[in-house]
């Protein structure tokens, strides 16, 4: 689940001759922001690769603006940014979005639509629990998206990045309850309409997935599929952790094409009947 608050668009700035003025921060007053602490340049070359990282925001032409918009990623070509309106700025804007489960994502809608069918119509809600499934976006590296010395040629990383590439234990804790979905707000925030959610990129590797292609471990079905776990962004949209078709884990856009696995967590108490979890005699449960 997400939240969107501000309009995300580019601009091709290598025709732009006019002056424009960039702002360390802005003020709000009678609908108008100003510009703070400003620097100013008609030549987009000179400062597109570093003299933005402390001035990102801008009106585009003056130094007051009803609507202002803050920079968050650079190329020699390219102004990615936000539009804000209304006194938001960045703090209150678009970051604190990351805190917010407003909208259901595509993927939800799927799973959701999963687990009434093949679940709650056929009566085996008992069967399950409420577990936590953990969409941690906790971040570790902000790029163009912190106000102060914010890199615009960097990208924004979560902090599963440390735990595949630096070391860091792997960790199923979730701490943070927005993360923690649930459909009761006793263990988690309550925000989910069924028990239902994807792996997290730890439970892969937990279950024998690697960075590099692993045809082996038992979650590897030689389709891809993605997992609950972000990545980085550096646009519009994060890149999500999957694992790939030959078992590999990668990072893919959330708006390209992957499969999604639903997983469920059984009761406590819940026994098996019969079956050996192979695909031609499941478990039965119950």
């Amino acid at each position: 689940m997400y939240e969107i608050s501000s309009t995300y668009k580019t601009k091709n700035m290598s025709s732009v001759t006019n002056t424009y003025y960039y702002g360390n921060d802005v003020t709000y007053q009678n609908g108008k922001y100003t510009l703070v602490d400003i620097i100013s340049s008609s030549n987009w070359s000179s400062i597109w690769n570093g003299e933005l990282n402390n001035n990102h925001y801008t009106c585009m032409g003056g130094t007051t603006c009803s609507t202002v918009y803050y920079v968050y990623y650079t190329t020699s070509s390219y102004m990615y940014y936000i539009e804000l309106s209304n006194g938001k700025n960045i703090n209150n804007g678009a970051l604190s979005d990351l805190n917010n489960n407003n909208k259901s994502s595509a993927i939800k809608e799927k799973i959701d639509d999963w687990y009434y069918s093949n679940i709650e119509q056929k009566d085996y809600s008992d069967y399950i629990e409420d577990a936590i499934w953990c969409n941690d976006r906790g971040i570790l590296q902000f790029g163009g998206w912190e106000p102060d010395s914010g890199s615009t040629t960097s990208y924004l990383f979560f902090s599963s990045i440390e735990r595949l590439f630096r070391g860091h234990r792997l960790d199923l804790s979730c701490n943070k309850k927005f993360d923690r979905f649930t459909v009761n707000n006793e263990n988690g925030n309550g925000d989910l309409d069924y028990p239902v959610g994807l792996l997290t990129i730890d439970e892969v590797i937990l279950a024998g997935g690697k960075w590099m292609i692993n045809n082996s471990f038992y979650l590897n079905n030689d389709n891809s599929w993605y997992t609950m776990t972000p990545y980085y962004t550096y646009q519009t949209n994060p890149d999500v952790l999957f694992v790939n078709t030959d078992g590999s884990i990668n990072a893919l856009g959330v708006k390209k094409v992957s499969g999604i696995r639903p997983s469920i967590s059984l009761a406590p108490g819940v026994e098996i009947s019969g079956g050996n979890g192979t695909e031609n005699n499941p478990y039965i449960v119950g």
